[in-house]
């Protein structure tokens, strides 16, 4: 697919989640856990997964009735709200999660059993089609979030502001 039609796609896609306005990180997040049907907790990775490349990774276990996203860290909000709309992506295109491997895994959640891992999707490559429609998602959401974070502190664009 080429850019002008992954962009597209993405807008549609953003477009029918019915996202409340205006949007915020947590109002997302919390947007996201109902079209999931689950929680969805957000972690700083640890430091072996950092240093194996993944900078992001969605992994759900078995027996847990909640999803888990490991960013990497950073000091930037906007780069963290990046990581975590691109993961979004992939869980709006629902995108089959895979079995990371387990020496990958244990860098991530050495508490977890690896016999608990029931999948995970973890985000190094742009490379593929799924990655570049879930960055293209993840584009989407933060050019709504920008939009409404600025309407926000503006206040409603009701006229009277311009009058006085």
């Amino acid at each position: 697919m080429d850019y002008a039609a992954r962009q597209q796609r993405a807008q549609q896609l953003v477009q029918e989640m019915d996202l409340p306005r205006p949007l915020n990180s947590d109002i997302l997040h919390h947007h996201m856990e109902q079209i999931r049907k689950k929680k969805i907790v957000i972690v700083q990775a640890p430091q072996g997964m950092i240093d194996s490349g993944i900078c992001a990774l969605w992994l759900e276990v078995a027996g847990e009735e909640f999803e888990r996203i490991y960013c990497a860290p950073t000091d930037s909000a906007v780069h963290r709200q990046q990581f975590l709309n691109h993961e979004f992506g992939h869980m709006i295109l629902n995108h089959k999660k895979m079995i990371v491997p387990a020496d990958r895994v244990a860098l991530l959640a050495p508490l977890i059993p690896m016999n608990a891992i029931v999948s995970a999707l973890s985000r190094n490559s742009f490379t593929d089609e799924e990655e570049a429609m879930a960055e293209a998602i993840g584009d989407e959401l933060a050019m709504i979030l920008r939009k409404d974070a600025s309407i926000s502190r503006r206040g409603a664009e009701t006229g009277f502001g311009q009058v006085l």
